[in-house]
């Protein structure tokens, strides 16, 4: 996780020694399961397929061949990052992975194709002297999918990454090739930010901003001072976040701005083994879990990380987790956090990773989180290895009291009623979906229950 980058590793180790907690599990209990089912798999494990075709088109003719010959539901998958079942078919999924990198560039409008990892995108725009105007802090999702489920940094002035798109080129299920821009009114509205269920997206062109250096800051506070903090000073940050740890009642607060300065900071430390070590800990030993929480962000010293944006935005993740995700209006962000963690610690849940909270601004994509909403966003995550639901199922309900939009790539219980209600554009978007793809061919079982 990349908070726990100042993480005093050999303090943090030292006082779960003195705790008895390394003596209350055996040693393959600390080892990560590395078997791997032969079928397709998201990151974390929790949703799967054994599609009868997995296709891999290398550009546009194929990828017309792949959805027109493909049998039953068409599915495309990117770098797999959802958690949500946005994704799997039984039937056909088909990777742009073939169909990446730059395609054109004019200026500060790049033209990327759709299957373009964002971090491979990030780093190239650098090279040529252009940033995104801001990132996710995991970047290993492919273009097409980020834009599809509007993937999202932080910032009350910075929109996700489908608000940076000037123009899609979308190939429906049909063959037919769709440019879209935003004259193309609804249209465009709707596949900035599709789910997947329009077409499939080939070619994203993003407008980007001359490249910037940031200087990132960490540290811990109270959670109450944290929350305090945050909500003073959001307006005061180009970037700003908090991950409040419920049951040890801390927070680590991060800060990124804008620096000339020229010089690079040292390498983030990589403590994802620690990190899996305590959510083991905390699954198998959950009297543990306040401590450990507390114990993690009292080791974590103040830091800075200074850098170009495309390394500062990016962390190194491989501690896997399942997560839920919804939008509430800023307005009612802290309060509805308030309420989350004190629900946490009333249920007594078991959870070691903190919750993810962050700012975003609104745009006009029909079907965004924050769809001409200033957000908050908060994030609920659970170890992968553990069952998140009696997590999510005391969360979701304070999260949908606040009028919260669940993320499309996170997990969530809503269906066709509810999101209507939550969603102002939401039959603008079904409307475009049906005439984009009158037979529900990109409709796999979790989007029927979402569309139809």
């Amino acid at each position: 996780m990349p908070v726990f980058s100042s993480l005093n590793r050999r303090a943090f180790l030292k006082s779960l020694a003195a705790t008895g907690a390394l003596g209350s599990m055996s040693p393959s209990q600390l080892l990560a399961d590395t078997s791997k089912a032969a079928t397709w798999q998201n990151w974390s494990g929790n949703q799967q397929a054994k599609p009868s075709q997995l296709l891999f088109p290398r550009n546009q003719d194929e990828l017309r061949d792949a959805v027109t010959s493909g049998t039953g539901t068409l599915r495309a998958f990117g770098g797999s990052h959802s958690f949500s079942a946005v994704a799997p078919s039984n039937d056909t999924m088909i990777s742009l992975e073939a169909m990446g990198g730059l395609r054109h560039q004019n200026e500060d409008l790049f033209t990327w194709g759709g299957g373009t990892r964002l971090a491979i995108a990030s780093a190239q725009a650098h090279s040529l002297g252009y940033s995104f105007s801001n990132e996710p802090d995991i970047n290993l999702q492919s273009l097409a999918g980020a834009i599809a489920t509007s993937t999202h940094g932080t910032g009350t002035g910075l929109t996700s990454i489908s608000g940076q798109v000037d123009a899609i080129r979308l190939m429906l299920p049909s063959g037919e090739l769709l440019e879209l821009n935003a004259d193309g009114g609804d249209h465009f509205l709707a596949a900035c930010c599709n789910v997947g269920a329009l077409g499939i997206v080939s070619d994203i062109t993003l407008r980007h901003q001359p490249t910037y250096r940031l200087k990132e800051r960490t540290w811990t506070l109270p959670l109450r001072d944290a929350m305090d903090y945050v909500q003073k000073e959001k307006d005061n940050y180009r970037h700003i976040e908090i991950f409040p740890f419920p049951l040890g009642k801390q927070a680590i607060v991060k800060t990124l701005e804008i620096t000339d300065d020229p010089k690079n900071g040292p390498p983030r430390q990589n403590e994802n083994d620690i990190l899996e070590m305590a959510c083991k800990l905390a699954m198998h030993a959950g009297w543990l879990t306040p401590t450990l929480q507390t114990l993690a962000t009292k080791f974590v010293e103040e830091a800075t990380f200074t850098g170009p944006s495309h390394k500062v935005f990016a962390n190194h993740r491989t501690l896997r987790f399942n997560e839920m995700e919804y939008s509430v209006p800023a307005e009612d962000g802290m309060a509805c956090l308030e309420e989350v963690c004190d629900a946490i610690r009333q249920h007594d849940i078991n959870v070691f990773f903190p919750i993810e909270f962050r700012y975003v601004a609104a745009d006009n994509n029909l079907l965004s989180m924050f769809y001409q909403q200033p957000s908050a966003s908060l994030s609920i995550h659970q170890y992968y290895e553990q069952d998140y639901q009696p997590l999510f199922g005391v969360v979701e309900p304070i999260l949908r009291r606040y009028a919260g939009r669940p993320h499309w790539g996170k997990i969530h219980s809503l269906e066709r009623e509810e999101l209507t209600e939550l969603y102002p554009a939401f039959e603008r978007f079904q409307a475009v979906r049906r005439e984009l793809d009158p037979q529900g061919r990109m409709l796999n079982d979790h989007l029927k229950t979402l569309f139809t």
